[in-house]
């Protein structure tokens, strides 16, 4: 009689056993429900490697310093006043990405009229230079005076700007040109006109990347 598939495997593990010296009981042999003596069984996902373990080390990000106004070494900028236009032109022989607070910036500044002609004579009676550092505002240069302004003639100085406070990010400069405007050929009587201007210039701090 042919023994069923299963009844023949406990009878070969019986006869195995019976042949081996220290074998465990038949049950052990043919239970499919306990692991062998000795196997550890582990349960859950498998354990992910430490950060540490990895060797990557995280930076903190440097703050960027924002691009300013000089960083190319120069910058134009034109003020419509009534039927003619004030042109300024700021430059500077330094290196603007390293102001920094404490340091020393010189400022170069040129204004002449446009779209005017030039037999109404313009004069510059007051040119003035505020700094504003977010904490302390002074004002850096002024010039007080008669400055033939009339096409073609320019007005042309050098400002050299204070330290700011300690910590600051930014330099904020109004520019100020009080203009007397002759109100007809040499008619020797004259209108004031204000010009102002700003120029921001940022600076580096401790830790900035230019």
């Amino acid at each position: 009689m042919r023994l069923p598939r299963s009844a023949a495997a406990v009878v070969t593990a019986a006869v195995l056993c019976g042949s081996l010296t220290g074998c465990a009981s038949l049950q052990e042999l043919t239970s499919s429900s306990k692991p062998l003596a000795g196997t550890k069984t582990t349960s859950g996902p498998a354990a992910k490697a430490s950060p540490a373990a990895t060797g990557t080390a995280t930076t903190a990000a440097k703050p960027a310093r924002p691009s300013g106004a000089l960083d190319t070494g120069s910058a134009v900028h034109r003020v419509k006043q009534g039927n003619f236009t004030v042109q300024l032109t700021y430059w500077t022989s330094d290196n603007a990405k390293l102001y920094t607070a404490d340091g020393v910036k010189t400022i170069n500044v040129a204004a002449h009229i446009e779209d005017a002609d030039s037999t109404h004579r313009v004069t510059v009676s007051t040119f003035q230079v505020t700094q504003d550092d977010g904490t302390n505002r002074v004002v850096a240069a002024t010039d007080k005076g008669t400055f033939d302004v009339t096409p073609p003639y320019p007005y042309n100085t050098v400002v050299t700007l204070p330290a700011a406070t300690a910590g600051a990010t930014a330099l904020t400069l109004t520019i100020r040109l009080d203009l007397l405007v002759e109100t007809a050929p040499k008619a020797n009587t004259y209108y004031r006109s204000t010009a102002l201007d700003t120029l921001t210039l940022p600076l580096l701090t401790n830790g900035a990347t230019r």
